[in-house]
């Protein structure tokens, strides 16, 4: 067996070195380029899937029955212009402006606008062999509509050292949902898709897609959202207790402390444009038998987060004035 590979292996040595192999290469390379160029200049047919988008529908309408997605389209074409058409990719838009009106109806886009959708998406010198189905229908109905807000579902973390800045914003605030009467009643809202961001650091944007009740349709179907994440530091002020005024029932009410500390994260950027203003400390009405006030804190300001309070809570005291004949008073004290 090897002596017989051998005598192979030689003889294609000397056949590769003689005159034989260039002459026999050359009728391959002739013969490779007659066939590309009676290939590329051969019309031939090929099958492309169309798929069918329809646009310029109102808001309120829907399809009843689903209309046809795509067609089948045979081209004709030649050459390097039939790959480009087999590999391009296609979206025939049917315009429903002229075909949708009334409460409900059924639809049907000739086949003279069909083919004049599908020519127009053709490359060089193809020709339409054919196409089905030649003429596309459906039906429609007219949807009662309700605005609902929009809820943000998810998770925004920031990263380290930092902290949001305000509330998630979401816009538009409010969609619409179409559907029958019916499953509109129980619908109160629309939510995005649920997303969990983490490490967000600076102003944040991005587009959620609204989550549509089963049987309805929404619009838009999709909403931006924006996030402002900043580094902070913390700060401390002291503040005075707002106590309420007692005056109309001959009271005043004394508060032991009468101010607070208040510690907060501010926003690096902020931290020298925070004011006594952006923040109250007060304290409510005493309610019988209750020995001390809790000190509560109103924030004006959306850069300031995680406040805190110290003390938590002060003693009081109500002072009672009783008026006399001789336009004098008495002073009546209550400890707490």
């Amino acid at each position: 067996m090897s002596d017989v590979l051998g005598r192979w292996w030689r003889a294609f040595k000397r056949f590769w070195h003689s005159r034989d192999a260039l002459v026999y290469l050359s009728f391959v390379l002739l013969a490779t380029i007659i066939w590309f160029t009676n290939a590329f200049s051969t019309r031939r047919e090929v099958t492309i899937i169309m798929p069918v988008t329809y646009t310029h529908i109102p808001d309120d309408y829907i399809f009843a029955t689903p209309p046809t997605d795509h067609v089948r389209v045979s081209v004709e074409d030649e050459g390097i212009d039939l790959f480009r058409n087999r590999k391009r990719r296609y979206t025939l838009a049917i315009d429903m402006t002229d075909y949708i009106h009334g409460e409900e109806g059924t639809f049907m886009i000739p086949m003279d606008e069909v083919r004049t959708v599908i020519v127009q998406q053709l490359v060089g010198d193809a020709g339409l062999a054919a196409f089905a189905p030649e003429v596309l229908t459906g039906t429609y109905t007219r949807q009662h509509e309700k605005t609902v807000p929009v809820v943000y579902t998810g998770q925004v973390k920031p990263a380290a050292q930092h902290q949001l800045c305000g509330e998630v914003a979401i816009l538009p605030r409010v969609a619409s949902v179409y559907g029958t009467e019916q499953d509109l009643a129980g619908v109160e809202q629309v939510e995005t898709a649920w997303t969990d961001f983490e490490g967000v650091q600076d102003t944040f944007v991005t587009r959620l897609p609204l989550i549509a009740p089963k049987g309805l349709r929404v619009v838009p179907d999709s909403v931006s959202m924006q996030v402002i994440a900043e580094q902070f530091t913390e700060r401390a002020m002291q503040l005075p207790i707002c106590a309420p005024d007692l005056s109309s029932e001959g009271q005043v009410l004394h508060l032991f402390p009468s101010q607070v500390t208040v510690t907060f994260r501010v926003g690096t950027a902020w931290f020298n444009k925070v004011s006594e203003g952006d923040l109250e400390a007060y304290v409510e009405l005493p309610q019988d038998g209750t020995d001390h006030l809790g000190v509560q804190v109103t924030n004006r300001n959306p850069h300031i987060t995680h406040i805190r309070v110290k003390p938590e809570e002060v003693e009081y005291l109500i002072e009672n004035y009783d008026s006399h004949s001789d336009g004098g008073s008495a002073a009546a004290v209550q400890a707490h």
